[in-house]
């Protein structure tokens, strides 16, 4: 029997075998609940914490520092054949694979904390349900419902199960979070036809919606996954999780790199083959390992994790938890915003904006001004006495109309409780949708006073009499005339209008006739301020702001005029032509399209899918669980921490603990933050390994060796780049990213990069070529001349020379072996390759304050920000740096520099210059990197055709003004 909202009540009790009088016996309960499943939805599977932990290694950039850790143990291996391997040959290995854990304890402690930020937000308690069971009410746990059931329903709580009802008086149910309409809805126990809009079954309680006033009775008919919020739980359990952008740009960046450090390490080694002989292959082979290395950026997993770290944490405190890393960058791409109205938009708080008194329209701010009068006493009992809002301590409970209502008037000083107890109510008639009405008689000064309030046209159709400037008077047709007409303006604004009239009763007989009207007022839900201005700054972004709602299309349209987000009907498309629409005449239009009303869980994914089939990156933000399928659909799905359902928070990637749309906009600020010091960190990393290709490149055509030895290079990147790169990502803030379009999501890591690159790349590596030259020169030639070749390498060799380069081509040109030249040559640029380490590991303190990917075309003045954590960081590299090359043990027995124990490289006073003079070179690639910044920066402002020229670029990165887009929407 699947359309129960059209089957009779004695029918469902036949169909379920149980009785509306007795409900079920006990022994009966307890055999449908063995057989069937409880009453309450799977949780989501939570992949364990090892299981996130051991998934870090496989991402591509960590297979590559792997890789590069396993060889930097097999190169010394096939580099020194003849000896053993030592502790020496291990320390590149322990290091790489130590950075390596830690990135994957850092995304896995994140992941896990996250998780429990997410538990947190769910309900401790488990819920209850009143039941009548062998002719008795009793409390049981929800989970314990079966089909049958008979279940007693209150306002104030939630419908633990799917429900017919068979019972009903003055019964409301908010289902917002099914079907998003903001206003309760009318339930009763009449049998209507068949229905397929969940919206249009007044019969049916769902699952999870809440009871705002009234009481029910009904017959359980679905429970669990059998439910309309069970079918959508299953829906999103079944979507596959897929990479966000920036995991995909990593995953071809990784591959990008692994591709290129392969290349050079094969045509490097090949090249010196064929230039120096393969006799000496294994120490090519060597070179060629420590270019691969060199390459390869082994701090950028750690760099990207602790910046996406670091980053939630800050967002955490803006009430964003972000439930994985990578979102973050994703929140940032979005260049569409899906967002529901109530609550997020609005304040989910329905509120008195206007009043009609004496036929006219008055703002409700100052009506509250005007003193009291005898009608203003009137409508003040009228809008408290028929009122059926519960109070109890801090906690008000009830239809959000009545709510207002009581709202209103306790702004002049009336105190609700006092009034209800003082005017005690002696007779009502409630609510009912056909008459859409209310009624109560109350005690009023010894006499009983008839309360009336409802829609107003209904409302007029019983009264008689109107009070004007404390007069009752006829009412006329040209009254009622007037006061629809005034009525009918507020509506297409939007306002939901409620009269009220009042009427001496002689008799203690309650009717509705022959009233007296009194006023209306007028309320909505408001808009949100700081959202109003959210939505400017997100236009201002390049960020277009979709509507979708459950409101009716006049509502809705009127809320986004208030918003700035549309203004005109045509960009509204409702429920009924949206079913109507093929995908293709959808994608048609869909870009011009700012309003949708009256849509259902379906359309939501439909909006969606049409969005991202046309290439924006969407997000998606709702509450309930008609929001799920679409959150589980968008890019990046952003849930409600507080009038969130547990499964949208589930289906979500990022959860508002403040439910608020401005908040987004601090996420987007910081995705784009993110995204943007993620390539800057690329910039000086890339950079950096750059310059090491091209330095250990050059001197190793030149010399047949590499210049630095596998620890130099590892040292430099795991520490001196670490240090500066995460520095780069704990920096601050830079909100002109704000004024500018978001980023392409097919756009990868690199774009934009290159040129900076080769800059940082090119000037740094002809510095650190010039350093070891001149380092070169603090060669003890002398000491080489009477150097004992034979007990070192166990040769008959002598230099003649006495001049280092001489000396050096005596060695490449000699008749020794491969091996042994080359472990001589190693030995004997010790001091080219002290002063080539110092300026390749300080230059890069100085220059990575002057990366910053930003557009310095827009603007003719050069700003310079500061960054704390990237001066510390400086401070804390050149601390270490310094310690390592002046450390005895580090310096000699690691790093293979020049110490105070080997007498061919030992540091004495009339040697160390080279130190300060490397220092003095680094400095070098900063002057360089300003002089000519500034040289291009200049040219360019200062010719009026560029500058006119780039106003094309500014309006296509800015994507208008936002007063520019503001007049568009408009017209």
């Amino acid at each position: 029997m699947d359309n129960w909202e059209s089957s009779k009540i004695k029918d469902i009790e036949d169909k379920l075998k149980t009785d509306i009088k007795t409900g079920l016996t006990e022994t009966e309960a307890a055999k449908r609940l063995e057989e069937n499943c409880k009453n309450e939805l799977p949780t989501a599977k939570v992949t364990p914490w090892w299981v996130t932990f051991l998934h870090a290694f496989v991402e591509p950039l960590q297979l590559i520092l792997m890789f590069a850790a396993v060889i930097s143990v097999v190169a010394p291996l096939i580099s020194s054949i003849e000896s053993k391997l030592g502790f020496h040959e291990f320390i590149d290995f322990i290091v790489i694979m130590l950075i390596v854990i830690v990135d994957a304890v850092l995304e896995t402690v994140q992941t896990v904390k996250a998780r429990k930020s997410v538990d947190a937000l769910k309900s401790l308690s488990k819920p209850k349900a009143v039941v009548l069971r062998d002719h008795n009410q009793k409390e049981i746990d929800a989970a314990d419902l079966v089909e049958g059931d008979i279940v007693i329903l209150e306002a104030g709580k939630y419908v633990p199960a799917e429900l017919r009802i068979v019972q009903s008086a003055d019964f409301m149910i908010d289902e917002a979070i099914l079907t998003g309409e903001s206003v309760p809805v009318v339930k009763t126990h009449k049998v209507i036809g068949a229905k397929t809009i969940l919206a249009e079954k007044t019969n049916i309680a769902f699952m999870s919606t809440f009871t705002t006033s009234g009481r029910a009775v009904g017959i359980v008919i679905g429970t669990g996954l059998n439910t309309e919020i069970g079918k959508i739980s299953e829906a999103i359990d079944k979507n596959e999780e897929s990479e966000t952008p920036l995991e995909k740009k990593i995953s071809k960046f990784g591959y990008i790199i692994s591709c290129i450090a392969g290349l050079i390490g094969i045509l490097v080694f090949l090249l010196l083959s064929l230039v120096g002989g393969f006799e000496a292959w294994a120490s090519y082979l060597m070179v060629a390992i420590t270019l691969a290395i060199g390459v390869i950026p082994e701090s950028l997993a750690a760099v990207i994790s602790i910046t996406l770290s670091f980053s939630t944490k800050r967002m955490a405190k803006n009430n964003v938890i972000v439930k994985k890393l990578a979102s973050v960058e994703t929140l940032g791409s979005v260049n569409v915003i899906c967002t529901d109205k109530t609550g997020t938009l609005t304040q989910n708080k329905m509120t008195v904006k206007k009043v009609i008194d004496n036929n006219k329209i008055m703002d409700a701010d100052e009506y509250l001004g005007l003193e009291k009068t005898q009608q203003k006493e009137l409508l003040l009992k009228a809008l408290v006495l028929p009122n059926d809002s519960i109070t109890e301590g801090n906690e008000r409970i009830g239809d959000p109309t009545e709510l207002a209502l009581v709202d209103f008037a306790e702004l002049m000083g009336v105190d609700e409780l006092i009034y209800r107890k003082q005017f005690e109510r002696i007779d009502e008639l409630p609510f009912d949708s056909e008459r859409k009405l209310m009624s109560t008689l109350n005690t009023v000064d010894k006499k009983s006073i008839a309360f009336t309030k409802g829609a107003i046209d209904q409302l007029l159709s019983i009264c008689d009499h109107i009070m004007i400037d404390n007069k009752v008077i006829a009412l006329t047709e040209t009254h009622k005339h007037e006061i629809m007409r005034v009525s009918t303006n507020l509506s297409d604004d939007a306002l939901r209008v409620l009269a009220f009239a009042y009427k001496e009763v002689k008799n203690n007989k309650l009717e509705e006739k022959g009233l007296t009207f009194i006023g209306a007022v007028a309320m909505i839900d408001p808009v949100r301020k700081e959202a109003v201005q959210a939505i400017e700054e997100a236009h201002a972004a390049g960020i277009e702001v979709c509507m979708i709602t459950g409101d009716h299309a006049i509502t809705a349209l009127a809320i986004a005029r208030d918003l700035g987000l549309a203004y005109d009907a045509k960009q509204v498309i409702s429920s009924d032509r949206l079913d109507t629409m093929s995908d293709e005449e959808l994608a048609e239009v869909i870009d011009n399209i700012r309003v949708f009303p009256r849509v259902n869980p379906e359309h939501k994914v439909k909006i969606v899918s049409t969005l991202q089939k046309k290439g924006y990156i969407v997000s998606m933000t709702g509450d309930g669980v008609n929001d799920t399928p679409s959150l589980s659909k968008a890019d990046i799905g952003v849930a409600m921490g507080i009038t969130g359902t547990d499964v949208a928070k589930q289906a979500s990637d990022v959860i508002l603990t403040d439910d608020n749309f401005a908040t987004i906009m601090t996420g987007v600020n910081e995705g784009r933050n993110v995204y943007q010091k993620i390539k800057r960190a690329i910039t000086l990393l890339m950079g950096f390994n750059l310059a090491n290709v091209l330095s250990i490149l050059i001197i190793s055509l030149i010399f047949k060796i590499s210049p630095l030895e596998a620890t130099n290079i590892l040292y430099i990147n795991l520490i001196v780049e670490s240090c500066l790169a995460i520095a780069i990502g704990m920096g601050p803030l830079d909100n002109t990213l704000m004024k500018l379009k978001p980023q392409v999501g097919k756009n990868g890591l690199l774009k934009g990069l290159i040129v900076p690159i080769i800059k940082i790349g090119v000037l740094s590596a002809l510095c650190s070529v010039g350093s070891f030259f001149i380092g070169m020169m603090a060669t003890d030639t002398d000491l080489w001349l009477n150097y004992d070749f034979k007990s070192a390498y166990q040769v008959n060799f002598k230099l003649s020379s006495t001049t280092w380069l001489g000396q050096i081509h005596e060695i490449m040109n000699s008749s020794l072996s491969g091996i042994v030249r080359n472990k001589i040559l190693d030995e004997y640029i010790v001091f080219g390759r002290t002063a080539m380490f110092i300026t390749i590991v300080m230059s890069p303190l100085f220059f990575a304050h002057l990366i910053k990917i930003s557009n310095w075309k827009a603007s003719k003045k050069i700003t310079w920000s500061v960054s704390k954590p990237l001066i510390y960081a400086s401070l804390i590299a050149f601390a270490l740096s310094v310690g390592v090359i002046a450390i005895p043990g580090l310096n000699d027995k690691i790093l293979g520099l020049a110490g105070y124990t080997e007498d061919t490289a030992k540091l004495t006073s009339a040697n160390i210059w080279i130190m300060f003079v490397a220092f003095a070179i680094s400095i070098v690639p900063f002057l360089l990197i300003m002089l000519i910044d500034g040289i291009v920066f200049y040219s360019y402002h200062l010719s009026v055709d560029n500058w006119q020229k780039n106003q094309m670029l500014i309006a296509e990165m800015i994507n208008q003004d936002v007063k520019e887009q503001n007049k568009k929407r408009k017209k």
